[in-house]
């Protein structure tokens, strides 16, 4: 049997791990609700992660700060020759020791340092959780957006199917006489311009569907597909809390407010630290030592010269060039700011969820009014599709027909995702849960 060199060629290829079919099967593809969704960017987002690290890092700087109670430990070993130039004998000297330090007290600026160093950590826990909410917020608009897009443009493609057999009637009848050419032209450019449409939905959905793979650290070349949340049910998703639980809930959950509230804590701790400028310090100290001069006392040195010492020092500051008041100065601004800070974060908090409810409001009434007019358009539609089949209307009517009902769609899946976006971004704003149920 011969075996052409080209078909070993091609099976090495084939076999090959490098190859195109190897890198397709290996290729990852996602079915994604809403929920999982943000599972997976709160397991996998690469911000999130460096969030997740700078809490370490602000639970070791913690650890960090309560090392200031430890004492320091230090050994010292030195071993010398010395040689005078009117004697012929060298000298050995050196030295053996430890030494210990320990701060007793340091005007209260470790135990301040300390707690400050706690809220800083706390700070941090916090930081994450608002990043969460902002990370939400980013997934709730780009799935809808994509959904809505991806919805719009299966419409569209249903439409021009429509129109692919109203240009060939169209083109029928102008063959046989019974239309114009420019409505036949008419029907072959909205028809090409259509197409157009469809693409730019694509597009739009294309967009949306690549900024959210990067906010869930998704490879762009990776597949996802989103699955349609149940929307059945829009009258119970558009019941809202009094406006004033909405406030109550936002105020005491919201992350802005708690980082605010720990900026005015550290605030105080860092006004207590500067204090410690004015008050003494007082620290102790214990050494181990012992040494040798020549050669005769080398390796005796421990029974013939040890030694100990023990400590106690204490530094008064007396004047500092008023450094301790100008720092005083500076922190007791920088609470005053803080605290101002807190206050308009609340104001704006309050404004903005007052906002949002109305926008839910809203939002769900231009859905609704756009519902039914998307409904009536369609049926409008329908009918001069069967007129222009039966040639009782040109295409100019039946094509005006059609815009209506397209442009009634697209405000229609518009308000729809919009309403259920500001919705679901209440829900971010009280801190609950971002839960829909996908369609079976």
């Amino acid at each position: 049997m011969r075996i052409h060199i080209n078909e070993i060629i091609l099976s090495a290829f084939l076999l090959s791990p490098f190859s195109a079919f190897s890198q397709i099967e290996q290729s990852k593809s996602y079915n994604f609700t809403l929920e999982q969704c943000i599972d997976y960017a709160f397991s996998n987002s690469l911000k999130r992660q460096n969030m997740k690290l700078s809490e370490r890092s602000a639970e070791l700087g913690l650890e960090q700060s309560k090392n200031a109670r430890k004492p320091n430990v230090s050994g010292s070993v030195s071993e010398s020759l010395s040689h005078n130039g009117h004697e012929e004998s060298v000298n050995l000297g050196g030295s053996i020791g430890v030494n210990a330090g320990i701060t007793i007290y340091q005007g209260g600026a470790i135990n301040n340092n300390i707690e400050k160093s706690k809220l800083e950590a706390k700070k941090s826990q916090v930081s994450t959780v608002q990043y969460d909410h902002t990370l939400l917020l980013q997934i709730l608009q780009y799935f809808m957006t994509a959904i809505s897009s991806e919805e719009m443009m299966h419409s569209q493609q249903r439409i021009l199917e429509m129109q692919k057999e109203q240009l060939r009637q169209g083109e029928e009848k102008y063959k046989v006489g019974t239309i114009l050419e420019s409505d036949y032209l008419i029907l072959k450019a909205q028809y090409e311009s259509d197409k157009c449409n469809v693409l730019n939905s694509q597009i739009s959905h294309d967009n949306a569907l690549l900024s959210l793979k990067q906010v869930l650290s998704l490879d762009p070349t990776e597949e996802l597909v989103l699955v349609y949340p149940d929307t059945t049910d829009m009258e119970a998703l558009a019941l809202l809390p009094p406006i004033e639980t909405v406030i109550e809930r936002t105020i005491a959950t919201n992350p802005d407010l708690q980082l605010a509230q720990y900026s005015i804590d550290i605030a105080e701790i860092n006004k207590e630290i500067a204090k410690a400028g004015h008050r003494p310090t007082i620290s102790a100290s214990a050494g181990l030592h012992t040494s040798h001069r020549n050669f005769e006392d080398f390796g005796n040195q421990l029974g013939n010269n040890f030694g100990q010492s023990l400590g106690v020092s204490m530094s008064i500051p007396i004047y500092d060039r008023g450094n301790t008041k100008t720092s005083l100065k500076m922190r007791d601004v920088e609470q005053k700011m803080a605290e101002i800070n807190k206050q308009n974060t609340e104001l704006e908090l309050r404004q903005t969820v007052t906002k949002e409810c109305s926008n839910v409001n809203l939002a769900y009434a231009q859905y609704k009014a756009y519902k039914l007019k998307s409904d009536a358009y369609e049926k409008v539609f329908d009918v001069y599709s069967k007129k222009f089949e039966y040639g009782t209307i040109t295409s100019v009517d039946l094509l005006q027909q059609q815009n209506n009902y397209v442009n009634a769609l697209q405000d229609y899946f518009n308000s729809k995702y919009n309403f259920i976006l500001s919705r679901k971004m209440l829900d971010v704003y009280m801190d609950y849960p971002i839960k829909y149920v996908a369609e079976e």
